[in-house]
C-alpha cells in the first residue's frame, strides 16, 4: 500500500468525511448492539503498524489465534487462551525481521501437520533488498522457524494459497506490481514457478481472490488492481483464461484494494464487493457491489443496493452479524473514515447501521478486518488491525459478538432461561407467555437449520421443546419470540 499521509492527500475531501461522521454520530440506534469492545489486547503487538490480520489455531489448543503482518516492524502472533485473553507470543524468527509486510498466507505447506506462514513484502525490493518475502514453518506450539526455501523476489501487496493444480498440496500466488506469480508446491514446502497457467498481465495488484464464481467446484481468480481489475476463468484443471470483457461490468475509474465474495441475495452463488480508494488522481473511491447471475457473469448494482460513500476502503468482511439468515457487511476504512456496518435486508440491499451495531463510532487506520469465533460461544467476533503512525496512538480493536435477546426491549426477557443446557432430546423455555410458540435453531453463521413447536407446561410460563432429530451435536443459536440464546446439543 502506498505510504500516503492524510495531510499530503489533496484529493481526500476532508469536509465530506467530517460531515459523514457528523451524520453517523447523530443517527439514533434502531436496533440492539451486536458487538462489545474489548480493551485488553497486548500493547506489544496491538499498537504496531499492522497491515493485515488473519486467524488460525497456531498452537493447536482448539481456539483461534491471530497473526499480524506489520509494516517495517516485526510480524507477530497473538495466542488466545480460548477466553480471548491474548498473549504476545515471542516468535523469535520474526524479531530479526522488519520488512514491509503487507499480507500473510496460512497453510501446512510442508505436510507435517502444522500450520506455516508466508508474509509478502512490497517496498523492500525497491530498496534494493533480496529475499524479501518471509517464509516460516510452524511446529504446532505457536513457534515458527525460517524455511530454507526462498520465494522469488517481487513487489507484492497480496499473497494467497490454494491447491491450483489439484495435486493436494497448497500452492502460492503473489499479487504484484507486475504479473501475478504462481508457485506450485512439490509437497515438501518447496515451490516451482509456473508461467503457463495464468496469463501474463502487467497490473499494480493490491489483492487477489480465488472463489468458485461459476458453481463448477473450481475457483476463479480475480485481481483487485489500482489500474483495472482482471477476471480469470478456471477451466477446471487450474488453467485460467481472462474473461474480463465478457463477464465483468463496465465500472467507473476505480482503484481497488480488496475483493471479497459472499452470497448477498441467498441465490446460492457468490457475489462480490470491491473495496476502493481514491489515492490516485481521478479515481472514484465509491465501493462497488457486483451481483452474480449464477454463471460467473456480474452486474454492477451499487447505485441501487449499496450506500453512497466517499471514503477510502481497504478491507471488508461479509458475515451475518444480526443472525437473520443473510450476509451483512463490515467495512474497514483509512484516513479518517469510520469502520462501517451495513445491514442486509435479505435481498442484497444494504443500509448503514454502524452506531447501532457497534454502540459507537470507531475511527482507525483500519488496514485489516477479520471475523471468527474467538471465545467459543458459536458467534462471529471481529478483530480490526490498525496501522499505528507517529500522529496516532490508536490500537487494534477486538469486538466480541453479543447474544442479543430482543431488538426492541431487552429488559422484557431478563428472566427468560433455557434448560437443560447442554440438551439431549427435551428442553424447556421458562418465561414467555402466549400460545402456539415456535422455536428456531440457527448455526453460527445465522443460517436457519430447524424449527419446532413449543408445548405449554403449566400456567403458560413454561414451555417444552423437542430437539429436531436431524440436527447433530454441536453449538446452536436458539430463538423464541425475538429472544436468542446459545444452546449446546450433546
Amino acid at each position: 500500500m502506498p505510504k500516503v499521509q492524510l495531510t499530503q492527500k489533496k484529493r481526500c475531501d476532508t469536509l465530506i468525511i467530517l460531515l459523514w461522521l457528523f451524520v453517523l454520530l447523530l443517527s439514533p440506534p434502531t436496533q440492539a448492539q451486536f458487538f462489545s469492545l474489548q480493551t485488553d489486547l497486548p500493547a506489544a503487538l496491538a499498537t504496531r503498524t499492522s497491515m493485515d490480520v488473519r486467524l488460525a489455531d497456531f498452537d493447536e489448543d482448539g481456539d483461534l489465534d491471530a497473526v499480524l503482518a506489520n509494516e517495517f516492524q516485526a510480524n507477530g502472533i497473538l495466542c488466545n487462551d480460548g477466553r480471548v485473553n491474548f498473549t504476545y507470543f515471542d516468535a523469535r524468527p520474526f524479531i530479526n525481521e522488519a520488512k514491509d509486510s503487507e499480507d500473510v498466507a496460512i497453510a501446512d505447506f510442508n505436510g507435517d501437520g502444522h500450520l506455516d506462514l508466508i508474509f509478502c513484502s512490497e517496498d523492500n525490493i525497491t530498496l534494493g533488498e533480496r529475499e524479501v518475502h518471509e517464509y516460516y514453518l510452524g511446529d504446532g506450539s505457536g513457534a515458527f522457524f525460517p524455511s530454507a526455501y526462498s520465494f522469488p523476489d517481487s513487489e507484492a501487496n497480496a499473497v494467497l494459497t490454494a491447491d491450483i493444480d489439484g495435486d493436494g498440496f497448497p500452492d502460492v500466488l503473489f499479487g504484484n506490481n507486475g504479473p501475478t506469480t504462481l508457485l506450485l508446491n512439490d509437497g515438501t514446502g518447496e515451490f516451482t514457478q509456473n508461467t503457463t497457467r495464468i496469463p501474463i498481465r502487467n497490473r499494480t495488484t493490491q489483492d487477489i481472490l480465488l472463489a468458485d464464481l461459476t458453481g463448477d467446484g473450481t475457483p476463479e481468480l480475480i485481481e483487485g488492481n489500482e489500474n483495472g481489475n482482471v477476471y480469470y476463468l478456471n477451466d477446471g484443471f487450474g488453467f485460467f483464461t481472462e474473461v474480463t470483457e465478457s463477464r465483468w461490468p463496465n465500472l467507473p475509474n476505480i482503484e481497488t484494494r480488496k475483493v471479497i465474495a459472499g452470497d448477498i441475495d441467498n441465490d446460492d452463488d457468490l457475489d462480490l464487493l470491491l473495496c476502493n480508494v481514491g489515492f490516485l488522481p481521478g479515481k472514484v473511491p465509491q465501493n462497488r457491489l457486483l451481483l452474480n447471475a449464477g454463471d460467473g457473469t456480474f452486474t454492477d448494482v451499487t447505485d441501487s443496493q449499496l450506500p453512497f460513500d466517499n471514503l477510502h476502503s481497504v478491507d471488508a468482511v461479509f458475515l451475518d452479524y444480526d443472525r437473520d439468515g443473510d450476509q451483512d457487511l463490515l467495512i474497514a476504512n483509512v484516513f479518517g473514515g469510520a469502520i462501517l456496518a451495513y445491514e442486509n435486508n435479505g435481498a442484497g440491499i444494504f443500509q448503514e447501521q454502524t452506531r447501532a451495531v457497534f454502540g459507537d463510532i470507531y475511527i482507525r487506520d483500519a488496514l485489516g478486518i477479520v471475523a471468527g469465533d474467538l471465545n467459543g460461544d458459536g458467534l462471529q467476533d471481529i478483530y480490526v488491525c490498525d496501522r499505528d503512525t507517529p500522529q496516532s496512538s490508536d490500537s487494534d480493536l477486538l469486538f466480541l459478538a453479543r447474544v442479543v435477546n430482543n431488538t426492541q426491549n431487552p429488559e422484557t426477557f431478563a428472566n427468560w432461561r433455557c434448560y437443560p443446557n447442554p440438551v439431549r432430546d427435551t428442553f424447556y423455555i421458562e418465561g414467555p407467555a402466549g400460545s402456539h410458540l415456535q422455536f428456531h435453531l440457527y448455526n453460527q453463521q445465522g443460517q436457519l437449520l430447524g424449527t419446532g413447536q413449543l408445548e405449554t407446561q403449566g400456567a403458560n410460563q413454561l414451555w417444552q421443546g423437542q430437539w429436531p432429530a436431524a440436527l447433530p451435536a454441536g453449538t446452536y443459536q436458539l430463538s423464541v419470540e425475538g429472544w436468542t440464546t446459545i444452546i449446546v446439543k450433546n
